[in-house]
């Protein structure tokens, strides 16, 4: 059918923006308020008619806050109950760039920024209609631009394969969208439809592969008695009958003796936890093809009240410090014979599976820990009733008894465990960094706030003056001249945030760094002591702190590497009080990186790595390598939610406020780290590969990159 096109011509038009319902302007041009849970607006071309056919829409769309999702709809005349509605991909960086195929008829165009409340921003939008050349170039681009971007086995799980660009490009250019950016979250029974489901094949696989294992793993199903007609016990018995693997027995804990067998694993199961019918055997497998592994857990869900799977929880790899803060692996593990003997655990003693946990995690070594990303078991919600998945308070201060460490631990609101960890009685040294070049105000609400807010006094200050100008600010250097805390350093050369960071750190005595930007505001007098306190446990040499925005949205709460094309904070624009992913915002835990708007490390680790990459890395990124660098170095990355500052940062403006020069930097910046960190890119141990690693938002992954033994 040829396209209509009465009132635009091939080059792009500016559509203008009006409120429809739920949203008002947010008192900036571009800024505007979410008041509900669909808010839309109008998109108005010039003379108000809106061409029928394929047509390229693009704009720019940040959201400070609310659901993540974006839609367009095109309504047709004479029915306003008749809408087309398009998935809208929008980029980690804002952009919409989206071929749309607008039906016969259509009157009006709506955007649908997001669900929720919150606000966001909108640059400007322009809509164009499309020839098939243009459009089969822009589909192809895209298409082959996701093929050079993903592996393989990415492209293949998401659908794209060379058969559906072949038979059905729109198909193609729609998963080639998803791929590429982030789209509306994919529901669990979708995703469980897309990835989760065995068939006859699989089946056939895992049961040749099964017979093929030598030595197979013998597991041992720890089950209480119970009564035999409760139905819970009797639905978990059921799903132990439905298992692939064979090799296994069901015991009641209280008449389980341990012949401590490297080959036997045991599973403390709960009356009515379920197993996938391959759940034994893909932890068999992962226990023969990891023989170091001890310590084997997996993925887990909840059941409703209509035995729907439902409320995935997939979990970080091994962080000894979250499971201090919360039992995030549940009963979903798998504990080796001799492991568990070694425990020493008396026979008439009560069993806790966050107990085991943590005693398991003082025997073994990280690289002994095991995870199986893939949600195997299914748990009752009597678990979260019965503290299943929640902290134990005593039995982590039992741990930490036995680990020496001197810690307060105190139960939360929602049931996790927060640790206060005692100090040195002799407390070291902390040089605060701070990097400025003018910035008056809000470099002197930083340095006032910490020198009056910290409770911690065992701290000096270091403002690093790169090039300053500005009288007002040359005259509060020269007032803070003499302060017994405060010290001005000049660093006269071009910024490079690197060099200057490693300059003040090899000129200052403190035996601890704090590396903190100017714009960020302490809130919690106990900041430092809580970082600190991270920071002398065995083995740490790196700790973050939670960051808000000024209106109390959070801005920082640890770093992933990998998803959103190189790094990104997580949990980004949830309220101050939002949990998080599986109150992940909530909780202290170990992560790949943190941010060096607030950070502590040990100034000899920062010493002996060579600090921040000054040559590579001289604008941004330099924290995250460095943080990598720690952990290449064996030692820990830890993230604490109670050390609280404000970072008084603004969102980002988009490219037209930035030089070419500086876009070619970031560029080189990003391909460095792509180049440098490929490994660790491919897989964040902190964040689930069954996640989205478009944008790092705990959404479900269209291509989750899992390794299926059956299927090597």
């Amino acid at each position: 059918m040829p396209q209509r096109i009465p009132a635009l011509t091939r080059r792009p038009a500016r559509l203008t923006i009006r409120p429809v319902s739920q949203v008002e302007p947010g008192g900036e041009p571009t800024l505007w308020r979410s008041l509900g849970e669909r808010p839309w607006l109008e998109c108005v071309p010039p003379g108000g008619q809106i061409p029928e056919g394929w047509v390229h829409l693009q704009g720019r769309l940040l959201r400070k806050s609310g659901s993540w999702a974006a839609f367009a709809h095109a309504e047709t005349a004479g029915d306003s109950d008749a809408v087309a509605t398009f998935e809208l991909p929008v980029s980690f960086k804002g952009t919409i760039n989206e071929l749309l195929l607008l039906p016969e008829g259509v009157t009006r165009l709506f955007l649908e920024p997001m669900q929720g409340p919150g606000e966001f921003e909108l640059g400007e939008f322009t809509l164009k209609p499309v020839g098939t050349v243009e459009r089969y170039r822009r589909m192809y681009k895209r298409i082959l631009a996701m093929y050079y971007k993903h592996p393989r086995r990415r492209r293949k799980m998401a659908g794209l394969h060379s058969r559906t660009v072949l038979g059905n490009l729109t198909d193609a250019y729609g998963i080639a969208g998803r791929l590429r950016c982030h789209t509306p979250s994919l529901p669990y029974d979708r995703w469980l439809a897309s990835f989760d489901q065995l068939t006859d094949r699989d089946i056939a696989a895992i049961s040749r592969d099964i017979s093929r294992l030598r030595r197979p793993p013998r597991f041992v199903i720890l089950l209480p008695r119970g009564d035999r007609d409760d139905p819970a016990r009797r639905a978990t018995m059921d799903s132990l009958a439905r298992q692939l693997y064979p090799h296994y027995e069901v015991v009641s804990p209280d008449a389980w003796r341990s012949d401590g067998h490297p080959d036997t694993w045991f599973v403390l199961a709960t009356p009515g936890m379920l197993l996938r019918p391959h759940a034994l055997y893909w932890i068999a497998r992962a226990a023969r093809d990891n023989r170091r592994w001890r310590l084997i857990y997996a993925d887990h869900d909840f059941l409703d009240h209509d035995g729907q799977r439902c409320d995935p929880v997939f979990k970080p790899d091994w962080s000894p410090e979250l499971l201090r803060s919360t039992n995030y692996i549940g009963h979903a593990a798998a504990i080796r014979g001799d492991v568990l003997k070694s425990m020493d655990r008396p026979a008439d003693a009560e069993w806790d599976i966050h107990g085991l946990l943590l005693r398991a995690g003082e025997l073994i070594p990280r690289y002994a820990v095991g995870h199986v990303h893939a949600p195997l078991f299914h748990l009752p919600r009597t678990c979260l009733e019965h503290g299943g998945t929640a902290g134990n308070p005593a039995q982590v201060a039992a741990h930490l008894a036995r680990s020496g460490v001197r810690a307060k631990v105190e139960p939360t609101r929602r049931g996790h465990c927060r640790i206060r960890y005692a100090l040195p009685e002799k407390p070291p040294l902390v040089s605060i960094i701070i990097p400025t070049r003018d910035g008056l105000p809000v470099l002197r609400t930083c340095v006032e706030s910490v020198l009056e807010k910290t409770a911690y006094r065992a701290f000096e200050i270091r403002i690093v003056d790169n090039q300053s100008r500005e009288p007002e600010t040359l005259d509060y250097f020269a007032a803070l001249r003499g302060h017994p805390r405060v010290r001005v350093m000049p660093y006269p050369h071009p910024f490079n945030f690197s060099a200057i960071n490693n300059h003040a750190a090899w000129n200052c005595d403190g035996t601890v760094l704090c590396l903190l930007n100017n714009d960020t505001e302490v809130i919690a007098p106990d900041w430092l002591e809580e970082m600190l306190g991270h920071l002398v446990q065995p083995g740490v040499g790196v700790v973050g702190a939670k960051l808000y925005y000024t209106d109390g949205r959070v801005q920082h709460a640890g770093d992933v590497v990998g998803p959103g094309g190189c790094a990104n904070h997580l949990h980004p624009c949830i309220a101050g009080d939002d949990p998080g992913y599986c109150d992940r915002a909530i909780l202290a835990q170990d992560l790949s990186a943190v941010t060096a708007a607030c950070m502590l490390t040990w100034k000899d680790v920062y010493t002996r790595l060579g600090g921040f990459d000054a040559m590579h890395l001289p604008v941004a990124f330099n924290d995250v390598d460095y943080c990598l660098r720690v952990r290449q170095a064996g030692m820990r990355v830890i993230w604490t939610p109670y050390a609280e500052l404000y970072h008084h940062e603004s969102y980002s403006r988009g490219s037209d406020t930035v030089s070419p020069e500086r876009q070619a930097q970031a560029r080189a910046e990003v391909k460095f780290m792509r180049s440098r960190w490929k490994r660790v890119m491919r897989h964040d141990p902190f964040y689930n590969p069954n996640l989205n690693y478009a944008r790092p938002d705990f959404t479900l992954n269209v291509a989750p990159l899992v390794d299926k033994p059956w299927m090597r």
